[in-house]
């Protein structure tokens, strides 16, 4: 009877309480980069807390294998860090890495870095468990979910005869929102996630954007037939291409709030999540507490991510870094992934890995130097540390420029960047504490509790979708442009029939303007002729 009337009680206390069968899902998650994985990770292990079985294919497993739970299940692709290294020395060797560490942009539009791309993600389709896998009939899934940057790997959706659900780790691409019917490429309302620069252009600027656009337009699509031409050599030419199985696609998952990709208008089909990664804080290693609460003057944490090794960056660029941390009057944490340095300031502590989430609580960090990677700024927001922004590839000048505009850190250009330049950056961040209501400290608890202030966190809006499209599919939340080229949002082949129309048109009217006049010209002449 007890039982009985809890039951009843819980379920009139919780109106949202769904039943949901449970599902196999898939998840396929090939990039190389723990900052791209502890996102997919933490949905992943959701679902199979709430009883979903899951094979997930991924080069950095969550659970060892011995002690996973019986409805998960992780096949290691790890072997794929050690290609992601060769491709990066070889773009070294190019010299596409300015003072050791700073991508130069132009390498995203570098056809060898396409292929090289192509080549990691199709890679790991040769690996023997992932074939196996592949090869087995007896699986079934009822739900795929596919890395939104590895396309190719929509495959295993046509395979399984599954649905799929994107996700991305970080933004969405102009290509993505294409294929979900958003409004898809500007390049100044919604600029590309790999630009330098996207405020306050001037009007070259302007159609460099516009230019830099149309050619990674053109580099996509030209990525997609290379896929579609490695999708026929390995299964054959019946296999159907990159944009017909983009039809499968049911959701698209972004890991970013709307504040932060400018508030694009989006079809219901495209979630928006953001900080999917969060945990619960811990409590830190007693070493690192200790180092914190000795701290007379207050800690600087310094990280430029899983991505940048400081190691390898040139020799002035470590030496900016290390004489600005003499000269400044704090304690400074850096994780650095080399050996021990021979000239380290007394006031700086090394480590090759910190806590980042545990520690940014800490009341005595003041601020966080950081490489502006996505995952670092979701944790510097939520534990309300202004930010000093060096970025250095990828999406971290777009995010860098975002911590300017909503007045929540500053900029340091590393290709330029002396020590003064550190030092002045983080002495501003730091002296503006007490201009209140307007201090970087100020703005990016605003900030937090903008993004906070949902009806749901990240983690529990990612799992109600992923139910919903298990109990009803996705192709109710479509929209009509879902799929649809450029050309075809904008009609151009019906602007071109109307602006080739109207050019016959005006052409005709101006030829017999132009006949008229002559007409008239000459009868004038004769009429002189005449007269004379």
């Amino acid at each position: 009877m007890l039982r009985a009337t809890l039951l009843i009680l819980i379920c009139v206390q919780s109106p949202t309480l769904v039943v949901v069968d449970s599902a196999r899902i898939l998840g396929i998650f090939p990039i190389p980069s723990i900052s791209h994985q502890v996102v997919f990770r933490a949905l992943m292990l959701e679902l199979g807390k709430r009883g979903h079985e899951l094979v997930i294919i991924t080069p950095n497993p969550a659970l060892p294998a011995d002690r996973a739970p019986d409805n998960i299940t992780e096949i290691d692709t790890g072997e794929a860090y050690q290609l992601m290294g060769k491709l990066f020395n070889e773009a070294r060797g190019n010299n596409s890495f300015k003072r050791g560490i700073v991508m130069d942009v132009n390498i995203l539009f570098n056809e060898d870095s396409a292929k090289g791309m192509m080549e990691l993600i199709s890679y790991q389709f040769e690996l023997a468990e992932v074939q196996k896998l592949l090869n087995d009939k007896s699986q079934k899934f009822d739900l795929v979910f596919v890395e939104a940057i590895a396309n190719f790997h929509l495959i295993v959706s046509h395979i399984f005869k599954a649905p799929a659900i994107l996700f991305s780790s970080f933004y969405g691409c102009p290509e993505h929102f294409e294929t979900m019917g958003a409004v898809t490429w500007h390049p100044l309302y919604y600029p590309n996630y790999f630009r330098h620069k996207y405020k306050n252009l001037s009007f070259w600027e302007k159609i460099e954007e516009l230019y830099l656009e149309w050619k990674l337009y053109r580099m996509v699509k030209s990525d997609q037939e290379r896929e579609n031409q490695l999708l026929r050599e390995r299964f054959g030419p019946d296999v159907p291409t990159i944009q017909e199985m983009h039809q499968n696609i049911q959701m698209l998952f972004v890991n970013a709030h709307p504040m932060f990709g400018n508030n694009r208008p989006v079809p219901p089909s495209v979630v928006y999540l953001g900080a999917l990664h969060l945990q619960p804080v811990k409590e830190l290693p007693q070493d690192i507490k200790a180092y914190l609460d000795n701290s007379t003057r207050g800690v600087i944490y310094v990280s430029l991510g899983s991505n940048v090794r400081p190691s390898m960056m040139d020799q002035d660029l470590l030496d900016a870094f290390l004489n600005a941390f003499e000269a400044l009057p704090y304690d400074i944490l850096w994780k650095f992934d080399g050996d021990q340095l021979i000239k380290l300031p007394k006031n700086v502590k090394i480590k090759k890995w910190f806590p980042q989430r545990d520690l940014l609580v800490h009341p005595k960090i003041k601020v966080f130097v950081t490489q502006g990677g996505l995952q670092s700024t979701d944790e510097a927001i939520d534990s309300e540390v202004p930010l000093v922004g060096i970025p250095m590839m990828a999406d971290q000048w777009y995010n860098v420029n975002k911590y300017i505009e909503l007045g929540i850190g500053v900029q340091v250009d590393a290709l330029t960047m002396t020590a003064d330049d550190l030092v002045n950056a983080v002495n501003v961040v730091i002296g503006n504490e007490s201009a209140a209501p307007n201090s970087y400290r100020t703005n990016i608890k605003r900030v937090r509790d903008v993004i906070n202030d949902q009806p749901q966190q990240p983690l529990e809006r990612a799992v109600w979708w992923t139910e919903h499209v298990l109990r009803h599919g996705g192709k109710h939340l479509r929209a009509p442009a879902a799929n649809t080229t450029w050309a075809e949002y904008i009609m151009l082949e019906v602007l071109a029939v109307i602006i080739g129309i109207t050019t016959v048109i005006f052409t005709l009217i101006l030829y017999v303007t132009c006949c008229i006049i002559s007409m008239c010209k000459r009868t004038i002449q004769v009429v002189k002729a005449k007269q004379s």
